[in-house]
């Protein structure tokens, strides 16, 4: 017969493995997660995207309710990881709280679902845009916000990706994605990013995120000449990196949860 000792030490071991086993994983977390699913009216208007994934030139997608530009060189499994994280994080957001009016828990869950999958990111800290003159477009601030972070490619490439929306058909799959999710008319809640590998070859996103509310009701909100005394918008942005061996770790969970939401939600946008 095993000493006492023995034994308590075998049984102790058991239970921490037990233990550990009971623990959830990163990949339990997005098994479990609930996800919006297409509304009727973009079951009827929206078509499967098709996405552009070469490493080289530079490329956009529209995302639901975001545009992420790639600077030349993120390989196509980085790009695909990018667009699938912050597809799951909007759609597990918009299953939880309203997009719209609900927007601080919104971006609370957003946030808490790109960490779990392996984005290191900051709380988000909106600041009201106080606008000059008597009209806005939100373009311009976009661009304002995000030039503080960002320069040369990842600039170019924004501009080229805002530039792509301005003169996109206003019927097609894109814009049809990005104003539906985007905005209801009178309110709002987008992101516009720039993504690229860094110095260390780790994929860096710079995150620009939007939310607004208005007196009237327009599409195409992104150039509207908005009345400055009839808009309240606010902006946040921050850079996020990605941990890809944890990323590495969720990815096929992830991949399986979106199932074909990864291609009713998601275009590529042509610049």
């Amino acid at each position: 017969m095993l000493p006492n000792k023995w034994l308590n030490s075998t049984t102790n071991q058991i239970e921490k493995v037990m233990e550990l086993v009971k623990t959830p994983t990163r990949s339990d977390y997005v098994k479990g997660l609930e996800l919006a699913s297409p509304n009727r009216l973009e079951q009827l208007q929206l078509k499967a995207g098709q996405l552009n994934l070469s490493e080289e030139p530079d490329s956009a997608a529209v995302v639901a309710g975001s545009t992420i530009s790639f600077v030349s060189g993120v390989p196509a499994q980085l790009q695909q990881d990018v667009m699938n994280s912050a597809l799951l994080a909007q759609l597990a957001a918009n299953k939880a709280y309203d997009r719209e009016t609900q927007t601080v828990n919104w971006y609370d869950k957003y946030k808490e679902v790109l960490e779990n999958v392996g984005w290191i990111i900051q709380d988000f800290s909106f600041s009201r845009q106080e606008a000059h003159g008597t009209t806005v477009e939100m373009d311009k601030v976009v661009l304002d916000i995000l030039a503080a972070a960002i320069s040369g490619n990842e600039l170019a490439v924004l501009k080229a990706t805002i530039d792509a929306l301005r003169n996109a058909d206003p019927n097609s799959n894109q814009i049809k994605l990005f104003e539906n999710h985007g905005s209801s008319g009178e309110s709002g809640n987008f992101q516009m990013s720039t993504a690229r590998l860094n110095d260390q070859g780790s994929m860096e996103m710079s995150l620009g995120a939007f939310y607004f509310h208005a007196k009237e009701s327009q599409t195409r909100f992104l150039f509207f000449s908005w009345s400055t005394k009839d808009l309240n918008l606010y902006a946040g942005s921050q850079t996020i990196v990605l941990n890809e061996e944890i990323y590495a770790t969720v990815r096929n969970a992830i991949t399986e949860k979106l199932g074909d939401k990864a291609k009713t939600f998601v275009d590529s946008l042509d610049i």
